[in-house]
């Protein structure tokens, strides 16, 4: 359930620096837990987001294929799959070397510290919103939210 939803210009989107990880496909046993984990490019292969996936998240049986796209030159991703999602997944985004404060962000937080503590997992919805999901930081430089389904997911903080 998100906790607000705003318009997409209403916010700071958190940016990305460095090369960005490769869209990816990957396919396995809906049966079997997954873990997607999308690195930067190299040469630092640093963290940028994982996708998690419990045994069962997908209705159905037979392979399941999931295609993850990564939005440029943001904390972003869009993932779809070939079977129906329950809303038991979840992301975690990993910004730990390439955190890159959006214009006015600092004016507006006052520091960059300030700025990633508001920071939240979004949901683009149709006609430029953005559900702001709950969310948690299970480690430093780290955000995570349970996720409803497939679709585009953005690191964002209110403007």
């Amino acid at each position: 359930m998100p906790t607000a939803v705003l318009a997409e210009d209403r916010l700071f989107v958190l940016e990305a620096f460095g090369a960005p990880p490769a869209d990816t496909v990957v396919r396995f046993d809906p049966a079997t837990p997954r873990v997607i984990i999308l690195r930067h490019a190299p040469p630092d292969n640093s963290p940028f987001a994982e996708l998690h996936f419990p045994a069962g998240a997908f209705e159905g049986g037979g392979e399941v294929e999931v295609r993850v796209t990564v939005v440029p030159g943001v904390y972003g991703l869009e993932f779809t799959t070939s079977a129906t999602l329950r809303p038991v997944a979840r992301v975690v985004f990993k910004y730990p070397q390439h955190f890159a404060a959006p214009a006015g962000a600092r004016e507006r937080y006052g520091s960059d510290v300030l700025y990633e503590q508001a920071l939240v997992v979004g949901q683009a919805l149709p006609e430029g919103r953005v559900a702001l999901l709950p969310s948690t930081r299970p480690a430093a430089d780290n955000l995570a939210a349970a996720i409803p389904g497939t679709g585009r997911y953005l690191v964002v903080a209110p403007r």
